[in-house]
């Protein structure tokens, strides 16, 4: 069993202060926060990205971060995003609308040098009381009428590319990596409906540890590092952990991190486990 090593920093992804110079990383999973929908706890200084109201601003402010993971990135390593689209509703804002925002970071992406590749659908179960709040309750319109609105429950599973060279990996790497038969039919399928949505627990937000974990194993090898720019609950910590990769990952919310240290306490002995705080 190969040895891991998991940095959490208490930090802005945006600038990812406390990082040694010329640390490399082999993916990126991550879920960026809900623009102007999730209301997370008590913002520091503007910290909390999911408080810009204003699109531009907010898609701006979230492009340091995607630099930051692309410079990283050794070439040829993969981002994964997962992102679902913003349902603005008639009551709250005059008129129903869906800021697509999975379209907006695929621009985004391209235009910092991702090249993007085919996103997986993911058709999830969510937890109810966010979904009617966030995302629609059963009817938006007159019931059984024509021109109801279409219920969202799907996330996109955005990939990105860094361009460059095909990786090398040892061949014990290669043999710690073997995806089954029967999974790799399952998992390269461009919709997933078998993964649930997490119920929330502590975090507004979270997506479930067998979803990092199925990315992981997908696009890296054993003992690569991961990062998750924006770490929430630890569950891509957890993933690598599980899957025997490193990782790194920044949270900017201290009572998220107080919740990250707890879920990490009862890591593995292979796994080092380091919280790093100003």
């Amino acid at each position: 069993m190969l040895k891991t090593t998991h940095q959490v920093y208490l930090a802005d992804a945006r600038e990812m202060n406390g990082l040694p110079p010329g640390t490399k990383i082999h993916l990126v999973v991550t879920s960026p926060p809900y623009w102007n929908l999730k209301r997370y706890a008590h913002d520091r200084a503007g910290a909390q990205l999911g408080h810009v109201e204003d699109l531009q601003e907010f898609l701006g402010e979230l492009n340091k971060v995607w630099k930051r993971c692309f410079d990283m990135l050794v070439p040829g390593g993969r981002m994964c995003v997962v992102v679902g689209d913003v349902c603005r509703s008639r009551r709250k804002h005059g008129r129903h609308r869906v800021e697509p925002l999975h379209a907006h970071l695929l621009v985004e992406c391209r235009q910092l040098g991702f090249d993007p590749l085919a996103p997986i659908i993911w058709k999830k179960i969510t937890n109810l009381k966010t979904e009617v709040a966030g995302n629609g309750a059963a009817f938006l319109g007159k019931p059984y009428e024509p021109n109801c609105i279409i219920k969202n429950d799907i996330e996109f599973i955005l990939m990105f590319r860094k361009p460059g060279g095909y990786r090398h990996p040892t061949q014990q790497q290669r043999d710690l990596s073997v995806i089954d038969k029967k999974e790799y039919a399952t998992w390269f399928q461009q919709v997933w409906e078998d993964i649930p949505g997490d119920l929330q627990r502590g975090h507004p937000a979270p997506f479930p540890v067998k979803l990092a974990s199925r990315l992981i194993s997908m696009f890296s090898f054993a003992g690569d590092t991961v990062l998750d720019p924006f770490l929430g609950a630890a569950n891509t910590t957890l993933a690598a952990i599980e899957t025997c990769r490193s990782s790194i990952g920044f949270e900017v919310e201290p009572s998220y991190m107080d919740l990250a240290r707890k879920r990490l306490r009862e890591a593995p002995l292979q796994a080092e486990v380091c919280f790093y705080e100003p």
